[in-house]
């Protein structure tokens, strides 16, 4: 039976891809540089892919003509148009340097910077933008990778030897990865504040757990913008189109190139003072919508940010209809050097299929904001291939491989008649003064300890924000 249904999820997996084919290749700049997390989508939809650390990425289109956008912060947009049939396609990109215009630049009197008058404009249509959609959905794909670059010695006086080191998956210099997951969530959200999200999808390196799935929206439209955990900073970092950032931010226009015919105004983001929740880097401006276009900004302890070191944000937005933009590629690298730990890391947000006028049944929005597939960490090494929007890195593949394999290894031998046997026959005699002075201890199949409860608490981010929300292990409604 349960070989049947396998086969029969295996079908039907092939056959929703019947119809599309694979569009891949490598995003580099003009001297052959790879463009890491580049943005690639196919135009006039949010069916997009983000390029790998080594510029690699992959999509499945349709058949039919279909234009191919590449984007990167930074570098001018490319498009390609092709005709995807009935084999897979490989379109390359090669980015330029985005090549700025000052032609228009009109000084100000006093010497005033242009930007000033930009920003001061982005700074009126803030709220306008800050929660655009009544209602929303849309899928997150999020990939999560830690790789230590050092380890101490000792750490609360315990040494760290060899079998330490061979247990976290680094190498005997302390180097590699320690954490690497990924997964699918649709998100759901209406007006005022209403989230659910459902985990179609999760697996961690090395484990059976559902890994890091709760996707964080850094919104930069709030005056105080909150970057993956409160605790970063409780107060929050001052946005660079706050109400009042003209007070806490110097601004220099960079130039403008043009993009769908739109004029974009790129600003150089400066800090008036040290030691201060600001930003600094560069903030890309839609001329005459004043919306935000695309960012890469940086935080760093200078900036008032606790447990990181550094944190680096960059954001590509995209229409999802006329006059919606919405966040298209998140990417956030960090930093990391605590009790000699010295790690570095990022957060991938991809997100896909937006509805922006989506149907909700009645009381669809709860109290259980969070749900799980029943399958959630079940699925397939050919599912994930199909589904992943960013292809892996080799030194990934061989992290899932390794550490999957070691963790099935250790699972099988665990429940072996031999080692069950053995367990028991080493178990200690009961007696009446063990019961009374020092208590036994039984071999018994282990059991997690959420499985045995239907309800736990969990602490995601939604829209910046870090609370306990009422999850639920039930199945996904289809």
């Amino acid at each position: 039976m349960i070989k049947n249904l396998l086969l029969g999820f295996v079908l039907l997996l092939a056959l929703s891809h019947i119809h599309a084919q694979r569009i891949s290749g490598v995003v580099t700049d003009d001297k052959h540089h790879v463009l890491s997390f580049a943005s690639v989508f196919i135009k006039g939809t949010t069916k997009g892919s983000t390029a790998n650390n080594e510029g690699k990425y992959f999509i499945n289109a349709e058949s039919g003509k279909q234009t191919i956008i590449c984007q990167y912060v930074g570098y001018e947009r490319q498009e390609k148009t092709i005709t995807v049939g009935s084999e897979n396609t490989t379109v390359n990109f090669s980015l330029s340097v985005q090549q700025l215009s000052m032609k228009e630049v009109v000084i100000r009197p006093g010497g005033e910077d242009p930007a000033y008058e930009i920003i001061r404009h982005a700074i009126k249509k803030r709220k306008d933008y800050e929660a655009p959609l009544d209602s929303f959905t849309c899928e997150a794909y999020i990939k999560t990778l830690v790789k230590t670059r050092k380890l101490p010695t000792k750490i609360f006086g315990y040494k760290i030897d060899s079998s330490d080191k061979k247990d976290m998956g680094v190498d005997s210099t302390g180097k590699g990865i320690i954490f690497l997951s990924e997964s699918l969530t649709k998100i759901a959200y209406k007006k005022p504040g209403k989230y659910k999200l459902e985990i179609l999808s999760g697996r961690e390196s090395g484990s059976n757990d559902y890994g890091f799935n709760f996707p964080t929206f850094i919104n930069f439209y709030n005056n105080n913008v909150t970057v993956l955990l409160s605790k970063l900073n409780p107060r929050g970092f001052v946005s660079p189109i706050a109400d009042g950032a003209l007070n806490y931010y110097r601004y220099k226009y960079l130039g403008s190139f043009i993009e769908d015919g739109k004029e974009i105004n790129k600003i150089k983001v400066i800090p008036r003072r040290k030691y201060e929740p600001l930003f600094s880097g560069t903030i890309n401006i839609v001329d005459g919508d004043w919306r935000i276009h695309s960012l890469d900004l940086l935080l760093t302890k200078t900036s008032q940010l606790e447990l990181m070191d550094t944190v680096q944000i960059k954001q590509i937005q995209v229409p999802v209809c006329k006059n919606v933009w919405q966040t298209k590629d998140q990417t956030i690298y960090f930093t990391f050097n605590i009790f000699g730990f010295d790690a570095v890391g990022n957060f991938l947000n991809v997100y896909n299929k937006y509805d922006i006028a989506p149907a909700f049944p009645k009381k669809y929005f709860n109290d259980v904001v969070i749900k799980y597939d029943t399958a959630v960490n079940k699925k397939s090494k050919q599912y994930w291939d199909s589904l992943r929007p960013v292809p892996l890195e080799p030194e990934e593949s061989k992290d899932y491989k390794i550490k999957d394999s070691i963790y099935q290894y250790n699972k099988d031998s665990l429940w072996t008649k031999r080692y069950t046997d053995s367990l028991r026959k080493n178990q200690e005699h009961i007696t009446a003064a063990k019961i009374l002075f020092s208590g036994i201890s039984r071999f018994t199949p282990l059991v997690t300890q959420w499985e045995s409860k239907r309800f736990f608490k969990s602490t995601i981010l939604i829209d910046g924000i870090a609370g306990p929300y009422k999850c639920s292990r039930s199945l996904v409604k289809k």
